[in-house]
């Protein structure tokens, strides 16, 4: 769109141009009807070529201007030029929230600051509107020292169901920091989302810090979903109980724990600000605090003139705004391009979390999960969120102190198996909750193996092979190992065990009774092991490639292609047509049947620690030494995506029965599952 300064747009003059995003421009310009100025966005013109998106922009924008509240910011008058719709918004001059952030602010004074906000938000859902992305610099202080909510830019117009109440649907969006969990998870959301997000401002306003920091927007997503509610109390130890209360209630993760709506959220902060008179339409009064906030009276008085900063444009968003309703609801892409996930192609500006099988790109910048190490995380900036363009994850879990050394997808679907530093976990693949647990103290186990045709797991560990029973969770038995035993898996048919020994050799147990049945020479210690889907072979990964021999004969089966780095991880195709094997920055894919070799796919990836086929076998996962789970093409080796936001070594990963999911487990202790388109 060429530059409109000096043109009139009906009766309006532009004249600058004062901000650009990716979907609009705004100019300041001159009513001059009403001599006053005025803030103009227009769309730009390849955002607005869909007559249905210019309907729905009409009809919100009539919604806009319906919004009266003194402090929100009005939406004047709309219309349309030269195809393009634009909105005529008040012009505001002066500084945000966000210039306040940084120090601890007086309780009350941060109280008598959000109270009218929470008028105003209480007014637009009065009206059927939710903000959605309420955050310090969504609020402007006038030059009266008022605050004005503003950018409804990506709200949602929301209907009333007569079995939900108010409620929105679709696609979520919203920024990171300030996200409630329904919304990051999708879901619809009402007017307790802005309860969550305005509860997050006051959190920050009273400590001087965001409640969830992280160095990628996905993990601060993640931190919404499962970390507890942090206390103001351990950041400023004069915090009173009635902050407390406030910040709990309003970040409550589930939104029936909230407030029941904007308005008593408002009462609430109207108490703690000690404001006497207070209608939707009045603007702040103070009284002193009651006596146990005497410490803060002086600074209960707002200093209006640090409200006064460089002059500022309050539009419905400098970015990606109300006028997402003018595009279509993008559909599931087939190929990465663009939260923390990493896919195969450059990253986009957005990044999506889905809770469902929605498909979905990643940011190519570093990211970082939950991770023991951090110790200074860096804030992470205002990214906008799109819940359905996520890198595909579905669920994650922290669990406490717990690397990971192995996880496995049981076939009946009905639990994900961990093995890690402080035991067995058993997680519920909906929602990753821990169902049961064994616990090993003192001992990290060194591998797993699941014996599910007969309901046992094996255990590598201290010496020992340890049998547990998988409907009691009981230890059933415990098998002497050689010396040097490092990994272990068990035939599909239940009926033997093979350990990967550092003496240079694979070793053929009975899983019955732990005696043992063969010993598979080679020139170089073993550090994987796996058996074909029959149980007729069984291959292990040494520290100069993969051998692999005939169970019943001993017979060593050549394999072709030149090997010389240490093969960490080892799995066969379930039709027992195909062998992988992962090394450093490799992947080795084989023929069984002839030892062939089919294909090496490349990268920076480092060691690859685990793999598995998909159950049609189209697909082979790996995770490796740069915190990555990256999905490959097992007909061309191609990689199809790259699934990033552990932050260390990926040690575990594994399909659902179905194939619909991956799981994955890192040594910081995070467990993820992700969807397969």
């Amino acid at each position: 769109m060429n530059d409109l300064s000096g043109i009139t747009i009906d009766r309006y003059k532009i004249i600058n141009e004062i901000g650009q995003g990716g979907m609009a421009v705004v100019y300041r310009a001159v009513d001059t009807m009403l001599d006053r100025s005025v803030a103009i966005k227009i769309l730009l013109p390849e955002t607005s070529n869909k007559e249905k998106a210019l309907k729905r922009f009409n009809r919100e924008a009539k919604t806009l201007a319906n919004l009266s509240h003194s402090n929100t910011v009005k939406v004047l008058d709309y219309g349309e030029y030269e195809g393009s719709p634009y909105l005529v918004m008040e012009y505001v001059s002066g500084g945000t929230l966000s210039s306040k952030l940084g120090t601890p602010m007086p309780y009350a004074e941060a109280a008598a600051i959000l109270a009218p906000v929470a008028r105003a938000l209480h007014d637009a859902h009065q009206h059927k509107v939710v903000h959605r992305d309420v955050k310090p610099s969504n609020i402007l202080i006038n030059e009266s020292g008022q605050p004005m909510l503003s950018d409804f830019g990506i709200l949602k117009l929301i209907e009333l169901d007569e079995t939900q109440g108010i409620t929105g649907t679709g696609k979520s969006v919203g920024t990171p920091a300030y996200m409630s969990p329904e919304q990051i998870r999708g879901k619809a959301i009402d007017g307790r989302t802005d309860i969550y997000s305005l509860g997050i401002v006051f959190f920050e306003l009273v400590t001087g810090r965001k409640p969830y920091n992280a160095t990628t927007p996905i993990e601060v997503s993640l931190q919404h979903l499962h970390d507890p509610i942090p206390k103001a109390k351990q950041i400023i130890r004069d915090v009173p109980p009635d902050v407390e209360q406030i910040v709990v209630r309003s970040m409550a993760k589930n939104p029936e724990d909230r407030y029941p709506s904007m308005s008593s959220f408002a009462q609430a902060l109207e108490k703690l600000a000690g404001i006497t008179t207070v209608t939707p339409h009045t603007p702040w009064e103070f009284k002193s605090p009651e006596s146990d906030q005497a410490p803060h009276k002086e600074r209960t008085k707002l200093n209006r003139a640090l409200w006064i900063g460089a002059p500022l444009i309050v539009v419905l968003g400098l970015g990606l705004l109300i006028f997402r309703l003018l595009s279509e609801p993008p559909a599931t892409p087939t190929e990465p391009t663009a939260i923390s996930q990493q896919t195969a192609t450059p990253a986009s500006a957005q990044i999506a979390l889905v809770a469902t099988d929605t498909v979905t790109p990643v940011p190519d910048t570093p990211e970082a999960g939950y991770t023991l190490e951090i110790t200074t995380p860096t804030l992470v900036p205002d990214t906008v969120i799109q819940a359905s363009n996520i890198n595909r994850i579905v669920q994650v879990n922290r669990l406490d102190k717990i690397s990971v050394v192995k996880l496995e997808w049981m076939q009946n679907g009905s639990a994900i198996v961990n093995a890690g530093s402080s035991g067995i976990s058993f997680l519920n693949p909906d929602g990753l909750a821990v169902q049961e647990k064994i616990s090993m103290p003192g001992e990290v186990p060194l591998g797993m193996a699941l014996s599910q045709q007969n309901n046992r797991l094996f255990i590598l560990v201290g010496g020992k092979v340890k049998v547990y029973d998988l409907q009691t969770y009981k230890l059933s038995a415990s098998y002497p190992t050689s010396g040097g035993a490092n990994s272990i898996a068990v035939s599909p048919d239940g009926k033997l065990i093979a350990l990967g020994i550092s003496d240079n050799k694979v070793q053929i147990i009975s899983a019955v009774d732990g005696h043992v049945i063969s010993n598979f020479r080679s020139y170089y210690g073993g550090w994987s092991v796996a058996f074909s889907a029959d149980s007729s072979m069984v291959a292990g990964g040494t520290s100069q490639g993969v051998l692999m021999w005939e169970v019943g004969t001993g017979t060593w089966l050549g394999l072709e292609g030149e090997q010389t780095s240490s093969i960490k991880s080892l799995t066969f195709s379930n039709d027992g047509k195909m062998l992988a094997g992962g090394s450093k920055d490799i992947i080795y894919v084989w023929n069984v049947a002839d030892g062939n070799f089919r294909y090496q796919s490349e990268g920076d990836f480092g060691d690859v620690y685990s793999l598995d086929f998909s159950p049609d076998n189209s697909m082979l996962v790996s995770g490796s030494e740069d915190g990555t789970v990256r999905l490959w093409n097992t007909a061309t080796g191609a990689m199809l995506r790259s699934l990033t936001g552990h932050t260390s070594a990926v040690f575990g990963v594994s399909f659902s029965p179905g194939g619909e999911n991956i799981v994955s487990g890192a040594n910081e202790g995070t467990i993820r599952v992700w969807g397969v388109p």
